[in-house]
């Protein structure tokens, strides 16, 4: 029986969690970033940047079965996401890396929405056309899926689960969100690897799998609320400023039931049991 095996381009955290679950699982994994060697020694690891094809010759020559690509923007201008994401994804084209794969996912992120003001999105909602970089980021998703294999843009909400985290450094220092009320959606970076590993185990069963997937828990909330829950259980009392703090462009609840339906089953299925878990870890 050939071995299924699994390229992860751009493998940083969440990329590393994916691959080493499927070691484990009798995956050979093939893996490249700038600095490999904070790559595992299980994997078989490869130094380059993935924006540029000839980086990405040498794993293209190996034909693995299946591809992460798990972009980050360049820099944090337009021009940065276009790099990283669109740029990443023609560099994937060009190399013939997928070519010989048999199912790909991009791991996206549901700043692509068009939604501001809290109302519920999922894979079928209307895009942006007015935040050049998540303009970016669905011209790559665009492209990719124009490859004609088999393939799964993952749009993920923000993910949490390293320790201390921005929100939970935050609370600590007793600065609240200047806007309470906003809605806040995010995947623990468990769960989120978890949904990249339970996709490509379902396409090894030869199950069906959407194009598009939105990947966050099952609760939805305002950043106050969060950060009201997480103030009690540290012991802190937080000062809301004026302006400008924990504010972001979204304001959305993400839908999850089309994942659900697939059949996975969130470790984390809110922010409770996440931080929960994170504040046991500090303690």
């Amino acid at each position: 029986m050939k071995q299924e095996h699994l390229a992860i381009i751009g493998c940083g955290d969440i990329g590393t969690r994916v691959g080493l679950g499927l070691v484990d699982k009798g995956w050979k994994i093939s893996a490249l970033r700038r600095n490999p060697e904070k790559l595992p020694d299980s994997f078989t690891r490869f130094s380059g940047d993935y924006t540029r094809a000839e980086s990405l010759g040498l794993i293209a020559e190996l034909q693995p079965s299946h591809v992460l690509f798990t972009p980050l923007p360049a820099d944090r201008d337009t021009a940065g996401y276009e790099r990283g994401f669109l740029g990443g994804v023609n560099a994937l084209i060009e190399s013939g890396l997928l070519r010989s794969s048999r199912y790909n996912i991009m791991v996206s992120s549901t700043r692509v929405y068009a939604e501001v003001d809290g109302g519920r999105v999922n894979e079928e909602s209307p895009l942006t056309s007015v935040d050049p970089a998540a303009v970016a980021i669905i011209n790559a998703e665009r492209r990719f899926s124009e490859t004609g294999h088999a393939r799964t843009c993952v749009r993920a909400s923000g993910i949490y689960g390293d320790l201390p985290g921005m929100l939970l450094a935050r609370v600590q220092s007793g600065v609240a969100s200047s806007d309470p009320s906003r809605i806040s959606n995010r995947i623990h970076r468990d769960d989120l690897a978890g949904v990249l590993e339970f996709l490509f185990l379902e396409d090894l069963a030869k199950k069906p799998l959407p194009g598009y997937l939105v990947a966050s828990d099952s609760e939805p909330t305002p950043i106050g609320e969060v950060e009201a829950w997480l103030a009690e259980r540290l012991g802190v009392r937080l000062e809301r400023p004026l302006t400008g703090v924990g504010s972001t462009r979204g304001n959305r609840q993400c839908n999850n039931q089309c994942l659900k339906s697939l059949g996975y089953v969130f470790k984390y299925p809110s922010f409770r049991e996440g931080y929960r878990s994170m504040l046991e870890s500090q303690a």
